[in-house]
């Protein structure tokens, strides 16, 4: 009576093939990995995206929310000026600084009238600190500056 057994050779093929599929697929997963970035945490949800130039008015206005108190008005700004950024960030302030009030330096990518953010108690400066102080500094971060005015 011959054995039902299978050849050796079509035993060790039935496992190859699997494994060097697994192989392949785990190359993939690897190269695909932000290795650059580094595999931590992001600091905010912006970094990783193809929105990553929000990232430090994000974590800008997320450390204001220590230093700007509730029931204030604040502006965000951005060093050089521009109206794409600060309409972006003025969205940003407003769900990131709950209970106070943003005041638009831009809206839909159009600068307003400096009449509409004249009064804001607090200004968010995004990028480098300027040459003249715009206030009393409330706080210094790689991002940018908070400071308070003073009308």
């Amino acid at each position: 009576m011959s054995s039902l057994r299978p050849p050796a050779a079509s035993a060790s093929a039935s496992v190859i093939a699997p494994l060097a599929g697994a192989a392949v697929l785990t190359a993939l997963a690897l190269a695909s990995l932000p290795w650059a970035e580094g595999l931590g945490r992001p600091r905010t949800p912006f970094d990783r995206s193809s929105s990553r130039a929000l990232g430090p008015g994000y974590a800008l206005l997320n450390d204001a929310a220590r230093v700007v108190p509730e029931g204030s008005t604040f502006v965000v700004r951005t060093e050089p000026p521009d109206a794409r950024f600060e309409s972006w960030y003025h969205r940003l302030g407003v769900s990131l600084l709950p209970q106070r009030r943003a005041l638009p330096a831009a809206y839909l990518g159009s600068f307003t009238r400096p009449e509409a953010w004249r009064d804001a108690e607090y200004l968010v400066l995004v990028g480098p600190r300027p040459a003249e102080p715009k206030g009393e500094l409330l706080l210094e971060t790689s991002c940018g500056t908070v400071w308070r005015r003073h009308p």
